[in-house]
């Protein structure tokens, strides 16, 4: 499980944050979703989806200190940084459905 931070505004504008963990993005926006209850009213209060734990283990790995890169570890990294664009897609489809719902249901 990784762990993401959802960043999000009341009514009022007044910001908040809530941990959640999650595999990925969208399952952690839904627990938030289910966690805070102004957020199951709208959940277009939602503006940051942060995932904390991809990111401190980006920032330690060391083979980005290396000066030479070898094929396995470029391969790796690229499968690595495929898939978080892919979740990031995700998350992004799932506010993008959502918002335009509630637009729609206006």
């Amino acid at each position: 499980m990784k762990h993401f931070t959802i960043g999000y505004k009341d009514d009022k504008n007044n910001f908040f944050e809530i941990c959640e963990y999650a595999e990925r993005s969208d399952e952690a926006i839904k627990n938030a979703i289910n966690d805070i209850p102004i957020l199951k009213r709208n959940n277009n209060y939602i503006f940051r989806c942060t995932n904390e734990s991809d990111l401190k283990w980006l920032s330690n790995k060391e083979t980005f200190r290396k000066k030479k890169w070898d094929r396995d570890s470029l391969i790796k990294e690229a499968k690595f940084i495929l898939i978080e664009i892919k979740n990031h897609l995700i998350h992004i489809s799932y506010w993008l459905k959502n918002s335009l719902r509630s637009g729609i249901d206006l």
